[in-house]
């Protein structure tokens, strides 16, 4: 029996989708807490999906991870991290041989944050694993758990623990919104923004100029951290409002100025980074045009990155998607565009 416990194996697997932030989330505190809240929604299409395995033995984690098939050894490290903060939580972490297998739907550098889908389906996975072996451990509300779960491995990915619209970061606007998780705000939303399209230029691919985690802690010195902090709380007060009245012109002022100021950010940091490509910049300036010549409902946003995504409801597709493929679509790298939509509750 003795031998039987020692090897025993626990196998679980979980999807979540990645998400695109709205009011970005830039500048960390504490451990994996943000400077300002944020709200994004979440992807239907592009979703992470892992299977994690763990066999009790008496000695200490041992971890593999393999992405697409293959062995990444290089991405243990933060694994480690993420299983060490999890401990606390997660007891079964603790010892054994641990085996992560994890697989998109979407191309890797295509203007998707992998981080955010990746550890919030490795999170989920590791809390099903928890619950075959001991489910008494887990005395706290699950949903709330899971989300801050994942926020210790990528600060974003607490918002793809859950569909639709998410706010993390605790605001005055909202009294149940915390630092430590995402907090699904569908009730406050007007359908409109419930059929939201989401199609991604994928202007350049390949591996950002600057990693997140390295752009985070850029703010920590940064000489107009303040103002931001302030700019993002006033963005979220505007964004709660047109999202619950339905105003999308209000919704894309929103949209716009803070991805320009994402990357203002980056540009004015030291040292600076300009992330934008002369295709971004070209698609930005014809996106621009044609929302004043047409009057049609569309924005855009960036994550760090130079790749677009282009928002606007479902009912603007018939004129939004050929102005894409006649216009757009020849900047992108192997012209290449992704269209996906907002996950619904």
């Amino acid at each position: 029996m003795a031998n039987q416990q020692k090897n025993k194996k626990s196998t679980a697997t979980a999807l979540a989708p990645s998400n695109i932030a709205i009011v970005k989330y830039w500048g960390k505190k504490g451990v994996q807490e943000p400077v300002n809240p944020s709200i994004s929604f979440t992807l239907s299409e592009a979703q992470t999906k892992t299977t994690v395995q763990h066999i009790s033995t008496k000695e200490n984690l041992k971890l593999e991870f393999y992405f697409q098939g293959d062995k990444k050894p290089a991405f243990i490290p933060k694994l480690e991290t993420l299983t060490n903060r999890l401990k606390a939580y997660l007891p079964f972490l603790n010892k054994g041989l641990l085996t992560i297998e994890s697989s998109n739907t979407f191309p890797h550098s295509s203007g998707i944050a992998s981080s955010a889908s990746s550890m919030a389906s490795m999170a989920h996975a590791f809390l099903e694993i928890q619950k075959n072996i001991d489910p008494d451990c887990l005395d706290t509300d699950q949903n709330k758990l899971l989300s801050e779960m994942a926020r210790l491995g990528s600060g974003s990915s607490c918002r793809s623990t859950m569909k639709g619209w998410v706010l993390w970061g605790k605001t005055a606007l909202i009294e149940q919104s915390s630092n430590r998780y995402g907090l699904s705000i569908n009730d406050h939303v007007h359908p409109i923004f419930n059929e939201l399209e989401d199609s991604i230029l994928v202007i350049r691919k390949g591996v950002k100029a600057v990693s997140s985690t390295v752009g985070h802690q850029l703010m920590d010195q940064h000489p107009y951290a303040a103002g931001r902090i302030e700019q993002a709380n006033s963005n979220i007060n505007k964004l709660l409002k047109a999202l619950q009245t339905g105003d999308f012109n209000a919704f894309s002022q929103v949209c716009e100025e803070e991805a320009m100021s994402l990357h203002g950010l980056m540009m004015s940091s030291s040292p600076s980074y300009t992330l934008l490509a002369p295709e971004s910049i070209r698609a930005i300036e014809q996106i621009k045009k044609f929302k004043e010549q047409n009057q049609v409902q569309l924005t855009f946003t960036l994550d760090a990155g130079p790749n677009l995504h282009l928002i606007y409801p479902k009912s603007q597709s018939k004129i939004v998607v050929p102005f894409i493929e006649t216009h757009l679509k020849p900047l992108c790298e192997n012209q290449e565009v992704i269209y996906d939509r907002i996950a619904v509750k």
